[in-house]
């Protein structure tokens, strides 16, 4: 079993899929290749597009619920970064740095437990590859009312020396 095959064998022992790279709803691209690194942009909790998880956490949606919002879009940005290395996530050097925004009330304070639903994902898909700086923020809204919006920094392999 090749590294790429023993990363979807660990999402499938988690029960879970990558979902279809969605589509931006603005003007812009959802991932950008420069060199060695890949900027995937902001990624909402959406599977086929629709969205999963909307509101507030901590008033509309519990702290586990988010949790399961901020994997969804870990999840999505695998999928982006699968269709940006042609399928192949073995090429996934680390995941840099992780950006979570959540929407939630002014005296919410666990924002951190609740972008461990992405963290606690990259490291069990990626093993150590997954672990990563980050930062995790509260708004008072979000696009389409979406509970949680994360981007991420990814290092791969340049596998185009090879090529020639």
């Amino acid at each position: 079993m090749s590294a790429n095959d023993d990363i979807f064998a660990r999402l499938g022992e988690l029960g879970l899929s990558l979902p279809p790279a969605s589509v931006p709803r603005g003007s812009y691209v959802p991932a950008v290749r420069t060199g060695n690194y890949i900027q995937v942009a902001g990624q909402g909790p959406r599977w086929d597009g629709e969205l999963k998880f909307a509101g507030k956490v901590g008033r509309d949606l519990t702290i586990k619920e988010g949790q399961r919002a901020a994997e969804l879009c870990a999840l999505n940005i695998l999928s982006h970064l699968s269709r940006m290395l042609d399928g192949d996530l073995s090429r996934v050097v680390r995941i840099v740095r992780v950006a979570g925004v959540i929407q939630a009330e002014s005296s919410f304070t666990e924002h951190a437990k609740v972008l461990n639903g992405a963290s606690d994902l990259f490291f069990a898909a990626l093993g150590e590859p997954g672990q990563h700086a980050r930062i995790a923020t509260g708004a008072s809204s979000l696009p389409s009312n979406m509970a949680v919006e994360i981007e991420a920094t990814v290092e791969i392999k340049d596998v185009s020396s090879k090529l020639a």
